[in-house]
């Protein structure tokens, strides 16, 4: 049964495939991102997760959840470079974190956790 707060809930045999980051300047004093996380399912296909992430009055919030349950390996570049596109990022706004090199979920996590990438706890 999947935690209530889970913004990706991994099944047996998936495992996390990457990770983008837009941080626009503009954001930057109140720690605005915003972030999709994408992992690969046992079908070889994908499946993302996108919201903004900001710090208000010293707490995390995430809103502006967006889901997509399939989406076709090869098409999931150009779904990322047309957000570069229409949000104008620039390329020091913007972090790719490519997790299909590990082999497990577990290295994987490791990780993010030792790079501080991500708040794994978020993610199951």
């Amino acid at each position: 049964m999947p935690k209530p707060h889970a913004l990706m809930n991994l099944e047996k045999g998936e495992r996390f495939y990457k990770f983008f980051f837009f941080r626009p300047h503009a954001g930057r004093y109140k720690q605005f991102e915003y972030r999709i996380f994408v992992k690969e399912k046992t079908d070889g296909n994908l499946a993302l997760v996108a919201y903004n992430f900001k710090i208000e009055n010293g707490m995390p919030v995430k809103d502006h959840i967006t889901e997509a349950p399939e989406v076709p390996k090869d098409q999931l570049m150009g779904i990322i470079q047309g957000i570069r596109r229409r949000t104008n990022a620039m390329p020091d706004e913007f972090e790719e974190v490519d997790l299909s090199r590990f082999k497990t979920v577990d290295e994987q996590t490791e990780f993010l956790k030792s790079s501080g990438r991500a708040d794994v706890s978020y993610l199951h």
